[in-house]
């Protein structure tokens, strides 16, 4: 009996032993899960953090070798793109050296006359002729035997500059502008007029302008006053205008509907020519019957830029 008590006194303490490591075993393994997910987080982190930096990496080195496929700099990159003509090689590198709020345009003449225009914002006074020659010398070291003239207009689109080739070839062997050549070149903008915009003189009544408008019909010429309108697709005139300028049929005209602010209106369309200080344009009329107002529409400056100078009460128009 004493074996039998020895024997079971033997198995209690294995068994009391056991427990004891089964609960430290447990207490040790219980924030095991959490350590699993925090190393795996912390993981994924750190692989991301790596693949972020590597796709920088290529980024960068991208933007350093990109170039050498077409060329090291802006012009020799444009040079090389292929599919390009004269005007759009002229006109990228000159938007490449100009400032960023200047615009520039390119006008061909004679096939091989190759004239740039460069506009100054509207909210720029003019830049003297010495700065723009500053910005030209990238423009004709790459564009010499295309690049032919240079006019420079003001914020209402007007020439004031003009460097013609001489002077450009002047400037490409290194020669700077002398008082005699700055002289020349604002002579020879203010005579250069082909591509000026035309002043369209307005009358200011609080913060609206109107235009003196002459409408000509098969019948007769009437001037009046139409509201220029910005928000307005299509020029609006009078049905007393219309009348004394052609003996149109307004009851079979096609109509088109418009909203208005007294809600919709549902006017006929004919046609008229419309002047504005020299500026003739045949276009579609919607003929108000409801009343005696006119205003001049979008339609009107189709095929035209402007400017609105609300300070000088005008708009400078000119062809696109």
């Amino acid at each position: 009996m004493r074996i039998f008590r020895l024997i079971g006194l033997v198995l209690l303490l294995a068994l009391v032993v056991w427990g004891i490591e089964v609960l430290y075993l447990l207490r040790r393994n219980a924030s095991t899960p959490s350590k699993i997910q925090t190393q795996g987080k912390a993981g994924r982190t750190r692989l991301m953090a790596e693949f972020k930096g590597k796709e920088r990496d290529l980024v960068r080195d991208y933007e350093q070798r990109k170039y050498l496929a077409t060329g090291e700099t802006a012009y020799d990159r444009i040079f090389n793109t292929q599919g390009q003509n004269i005007n759009q090689l002229i006109q990228c590198i000159a938007t490449e050296a100009l400032p960023k709020t200047w615009n520039c345009e390119v006008q061909v003449e004679e096939f091989t006359h190759f004239l740039l225009l460069i506009l100054l914002p509207h909210n720029e006074e003019r830049v003297a002729a010495t700065r723009i020659a500053v910005h030209l010398k990238p423009i004709i070291a790459y564009c010499k035997p295309y690049l032919s003239d240079v006019a420079v207009f003001d914020r209402n689109h007007k020439s004031y500059l003009f460097f013609d080739q001489e002077i450009l070839e002047h400037l490409r062997n290194g020669g700077n502008l002398t008082d005699g050549l700055v002289a020349k070149v604002e002579h020879q903008g203010r005579s250069f007029t082909r591509f000026n915009s035309t002043t369209i003189p307005c009358e200011k009544h609080e913060s609206h302008l109107f235009l003196s408008t002459e409408v000509i019909g098969p019948s007769a010429l009437v001037t009046c006053y139409a509201l220029f309108d910005t928000g307005a697709s299509t020029t609006v005139l009078s049905s007393q205008v219309i009348t004394a300028t052609g003996n149109d049929d307004l009851t079979t005209a096609p109509k088109r509907t418009f909203q208005t602010a007294n809600g919709l209106l549902s006017c006929p369309i004919v046609r008229r020519e419309v002047n504005l200080a020299g500026i003739r344009r045949n276009i579609e009329v919607a003929v108000n019957q409801r009343d005696e107002v006119n205003l001049i529409g979008m339609n009107y400056f189709s095929g035209l830029k402007y400017i609105v100078d609300s300070e000088a009460s005008c708009i400078h128009v000119w062809e696109k």
